[in-house]
């Protein structure tokens, strides 16, 4: 009968983490819409009117409409990531920008949007579509970079783990962090980039832009598990695969994501990531502050803890050591 209720007991366990897994990466995908999606029109004052109006018509809440004067400036805004697409309506008709780069999902929602206004700023039914910025010819829909990020952290979580029980002393840890940051973000980028040819750009930037997360996801394990032992390999587990990875909105985009969480996982290393990442290959580094500011803040806190616990094992080794002298001194005396 033990045996019975102790073989129930780690099924039931069992049974909870993957209901959880499930949900926890099910739940955003099932609530993904548009939430603020920054959009420009550059319109006259009565056509952008008309606009504003049929799109808050269609769907409440869905875009952050950001007047710009010309097309010029919103290819400036889409280029600088300030915004996903945009509505240019003149007397002799309108069309619709896009930047696929930035999210696919977005994108194809976009054009799809752009018919509708169409009948808002000219006699036309459709509207001519723009991709200014598109994604590579060999992912035009995202799948294999949207691929890319669970593994990559998976990965990170992995070798953490493998230098954490290997490597007894700190500074072996950390110095095998950076190198396992730098040496797979050279890896990951020349599968990216060269062998599957789905992200362009310079290769050393994009080795860079993946080290960072890479360090970040791996030293913050190390570093939870020197300072609270194996129990940090949970906590990392748990922060990186069910709260980091499906927040990462690496396959829509942020703005897709219910309130707040759309925000909060660009806090997370997974989602600073997808952002970091595809800013370096598509747009030369613009709309990546947030996302190098959210790394370094990930990987300093993971320093700091490892700093806590290399002051920690040091008052223990003095406190040791402190003892042993004075056990050695008894044993003197009594001889």
């Amino acid at each position: 009968m033990r045996h019975l209720v102790r073989t129930t007991r780690f099924a039931l366990a069992a049974i909870g983490v993957q209901a959880v897994m499930v949900f926890a990466f099910t739940a955003p995908a099932a609530h993904t819409a548009p939430h603020r999606i920054p959009l420009a029109v550059a319109a006259p004052a009565a056509q952008r009117a008309v606009i504003e109006q049929r799109l808050n018509q269609a769907a409440p809440g869905a875009f952050a409409v950001r007047e710009v004067p010309d097309e010029s400036a919103a290819r400036t805004a889409l280029t600088d990531r300030d915004a996903y697409g945009a509505v240019i309506a003149t007397a002799q008709g309108s069309h619709m920008l896009v930047a696929s780069a930035a999210s696919p999902t977005v994108a194809a929602m976009l054009t799809e949007v752009g018919s509708h206004l169409a009948q808002a700023t000219a006699a036309t039914s459709t509207a001519e579509v723009t991709d200014v910025i598109p994604a590579a010819a060999n992912d035009p829909h995202g799948g294999a970079f949207t691929s890319m990020i669970l593994p990559m952290v998976i990965s990170s979580l992995i070798g953490g783990v493998l230098l954490t029980l290997k490597l007894p002393r700190l500074r072996d840890r950390a110095l095998g962090a950076v190198l396992f940051a730098f040496g797979g973000g050279a890896a990951v980028a020349l599968i990216a980039s060269h062998t599957l040819a789905f992200l362009p750009g310079s290769y050393l930037a994009l080795t860079a832009a993946i080290a960072a997360p890479v360090l970040a996801v791996a030293a913050f394990t190390i570093a939870m598990a020197s300072l609270i032992g194996q129990r940090g390999f949970a906590l990392s587990g748990l922060t990186m695969m069910l709260l980091a990875n499906p927040l990462s909105a690496a396959s829509s985009a942020p703005e897709m994501l219910p309130t707040p969480w759309g925000t909060v996982g660009q806090d997370l290393p997974a989602g600073a990531a997808a952002t970091l990442i595809r800013s370096t290959a598509f747009f030369d580094g613009r709309g990546s502050v947030h996302a190098v500011v959210v790394l370094s803040l990930w990987i300093a806190a993971a320093g700091a803890m490892l700093t806590a616990a290399g002051l920690r094992a040091a008052r223990v080794s003095r406190a040791v050591t402190a003892a042993e002298r004075v056990a050695r001194a008894a044993e003197t005396a009594t001889v």
